[in-house]
């Protein structure tokens, strides 16, 4: 009785009494063959299954900005070193303002020129009109002096445009950081020549993401809301999670899906670039059809199950889904209630044997005798 008990731990109890399954040398098993032997059955249920899914990835930042001048100049101060945290609008560095404060000096003459320049020609434009009443100028020559106050005029409105532009070079002289965040990286240093590339790299205060990629041939696919366990290089303990974002693209060289979400740690020891391992708890969103491992034969690479039909054996087509422990979810091939062939008897017997079924409430008292 003690390969029985054993059996009945394994295979009975997720199924219950509706699926008892026989046992070798069981005198009181559901099925028994042509040869007279004894076969295990179990009744296919309806489970939501869930599977581990292991992964390995990093820690980013949410958000890494290259910070550079949008002017051309020399870096006369760099307020911040790496390892510094900056508010929103905190100065980074400074270019040379000596330059940009000239050409905005020489804009703001010009626009006074263009103005004073627009007047006259305005005032001498009304002065022909009046003359012109008079019969005493020349209609070309009002015209002549009224499209010279339009050029003035226009003028005045370039001159407008050539001073803000001034203004706002000048402040850009002062680069300020974008947000809240950490320096990470200085690149340049007092007296180079900005040219536009990155002085300051800049991440975003406290705001961390895990990035892992999912193999493609994982046991049930990762969906947003899944728990995530993360295991980060120079964290103690784990920190727990929940996938956010799971990519659309599997990548055709490494057969990965992207998955992205939120890091929380508590001990604030986590850092971007730190490598981690992920365990993904993938859930089903629905009951699936479920039988025993040992149910699930795989033959040429396709698996199946031996169904019993009306007494007969069929050997039956089967797509398994998630494989939780001794659980495999069947996607397709059967359905809830359907009886097949387990243990070790699913290997051993043919397709088109025939089988008569015993009576299960016998099956269950012979379990129970001790």
């Amino acid at each position: 009785m003690m390969n029985m008990l054993r059996w009945s731990a394994v295979a009975l109890v997720p199924i219950g009494l509706a699926a008892v399954l026989g046992v070798v040398a069981s005198t009181a098993s559901f099925a028994e063959a042509e040869d007279k032997r004894s076969i295990a059955l179990e009744r296919v249920r309806s489970d939501r299954l869930q599977a581990t899914i292991a992964a390995s990835g990093s820690v980013e930042a949410r958000r890494i900005t290259e910070v550079g001048s949008e002017v051309r100049g020399r870096i006369t101060r760099v307020f911040v070193e790496v390892g510094d945290s900056v508010d929103l609008g905190a100065p980074l560095f400074q270019i040379d303002p000596e330059p940009f404060e000239l050409a905005l000096a020489e804009a703001q003459a010009g626009l006074a020129l263009a103005r004073a320049q627009s007047e006259n020609a305005a005032a001498e434009a009304d002065r022909i009109a009046k003359l012109i009443e008079l019969n005493a100028a020349s209609q070309q020559r009002y015209d002549k002096i009224r499209t010279e106050a339009e050029v003035a005029r226009a003028r005045v409105r370039q001159g407008k445009a050539g001073l803000d532009r001034a203004k706002r070079n000048l402040d850009r002289t002062l680069v300020v950081a974008p947000y809240e965040g950490s320096v990470v990286e200085r690149r340049s240093h007092e007296g180079a020549m900005s040219s536009g590339a990155a002085v300051i790299v800049l991440q975003e205060r406290g705001a961390l993401e895990f990035i892992i990629d999912v193999p493609e041939a994982a046991a049930a696919p990762v969906r947003p809301g899944d728990p995530v366990k993360l295991f980060i290089e120079g964290v103690a303990d784990p920190v727990e999670s929940r996938v956010a974002r799971v990519s659309a693209r599997v990548d055709p060289q490494t057969r990965t899906y992207e998955v992205r979400g939120e890091v929380i740690d508590p001990s604030g020891l986590a850092k971007a670039g730190s490598y981690l391992r992920a365990e993904v708890q993938a859930r089903r969103p629905a009951e699936r059809p479920v039988v025993h491992r040992s149910s699930v034969l795989t033959i040429d690479g396709r698996s199946y199950v031996m169904r019993v039909e009306e007494g007969v054996v069929r050997r039956t087509v089967v797509r398994a889904g998630i494989r939780a422990g001794n659980q495999v979810e069947l996607l397709q091939g059967v359905a809830v209630g359907d009886l097949v062939v387990s243990g070790a008897d699913a290997s051993r017997i043919t397709d088109g044997s025939r089988v008569r079924l015993r009576d299960p409430v016998r099956a269950a008292q012979s379990l129970e005798t001790p």
